[in-house]
This record gives C-alpha cells, sequence and structure tokens, in this order.
C-alpha cells in the first residue's frame, strides 16, 4: 500500500505543475516569418501517365475467345525526380511574401542598387517598391506583381519596365536586369 500511495501522491505532484491550460504565453514580439528561398518554376513535364486498352475477340468455328488487354505507363524526368529527393526543388509554388525582401540589382547599364519589395498589406493593395540608386530604366520602378512565374517591375502607372523570371536560388533574370539576396 506504501509504494501505490507514493506513486499516487507522485503523479498528483507532477499532475499539478502542468499547465492545464496551455502553452505560456511570449510576452516578447513575434519574430520575422523564415524567408523561404526562390527557386525556379518546377518543369512541366517532370511526370507523365498513360493508359491505353485493347479489347481482342476471337471466333473459331462456333468457340469465342475474348482477351482484354488493359496497360498504363507512368514516365518520369529522373533529373527533376533526384533533384527533389536532394532538396533541389520546392514542394510549393512562391508567393508574393516570398519575394518580399531586400534585393541587389544589376540594371542594363551595369550599375548596382538595391530594391526593396513590400508585400501588399490586403489582397486589394498594390505591392510596393523602394528603389534605392537605381537609375536609367530602373528609376521609375515603385510597384511589382507576379504574374504567373514571372516577377514584374512597373511605375506608378502599372507600365512594365522588367519582367524576370527565377533563373537559380533567390536569382532572378530578365533582359539586362538580375536581382539576387
Amino acid at each position: 500500500m506504501t509504494k501505490q500511495f507514493l506513486f499516487l501522491a507522485s503523479a498528483m505532484i507532477a499532475l499539478a505543475a502542468c499547465d492545464i491550460e496551455g502553452a505560456p504565453q511570449s510576452t516578447s514580439p513575434a519574430a520575422a516569418p523564415a524567408q523561404r528561398d526562390i527557386m525556379p518554376a518546377p518543369a512541366a513535364n517532370a511526370a507523365s501517365l498513360s493508359e491505353s486498352s485493347t479489347r481482342t475477340t476471337t471466333t473459331v468455328e462456333g468457340n469465342t475467345t475474348r482477351t482484354e488487354t488493359t496497360s498504363t505507363s507512368v514516365g518520369v524526368n529522373a533529373g527533376g525526380f533526384l533533384a527533389a529527393l536532394a532538396g533541389g526543388g520546392q514542394a510549393t509554388k512562391n508567393t508574393a511574401a516570398d519575394y518580399a525582401g531586400t534585393w541587389n540589382v544589376t540594371s542594363p547599364n551595369n550599375r548596382q542598387c538595391r530594391m526593396v519589395l513590400r508585400a501588399p498589406a490586403n489582397a486589394s493593395a498594390p505591392a510596393m517598391v523602394t528603389n534605392q540608386g537605381c537609375f536609367q530604366e530602373l528609376f521609375g520602378v515603385t510597384r511589382w506583381s507576379l504574374r504567373g512565374s514571372e516577377l514584374v517591375l512597373t511605375d506608378g502607372f502599372g507600365n512594365p519596365l522588367a519582367n524576370l523570371r527565377a533563373t537559380g536560388r533567390n536569382r532572378l533574370e530578365g533582359g539586362d536586369v538580375q536581382m539576387w539576396r
């Protein structure tokens, strides 16, 4: 009986130390979410599936032989598959929040500058750009947007000034413009 009492008493003490209402709340400000890498769009034909069906009926002197054949084949782009296994690919599509942040830019005249892409405050708000030292074609960039797998830099009137695609990890290129972080 003494062992049972000690076990029960220690179990009650352990339970009393637990916070039943939930995890403790932090009083420090929330940390910024981790920034995901921008990756090139996956290859369009990484996998394919095809199915074929054959039905043959043969009659020999009143006897009927019926043959049904169904075959399915799957094709996989081995390079893309191995890259995904090795961590070279990204499971989800990049979002506007992934592009937000400070980018180094090489402009068409081979001058370097910086752009800060700000995520839109809500779905109807434009995504703004703070241009730091960019000249010529990129001087007027004030907004950005995603169109498919392209990042489009525009002026205040919506005129596109550069269309960029991901060409490597955290690297965008389009025409004579390159961005990286």
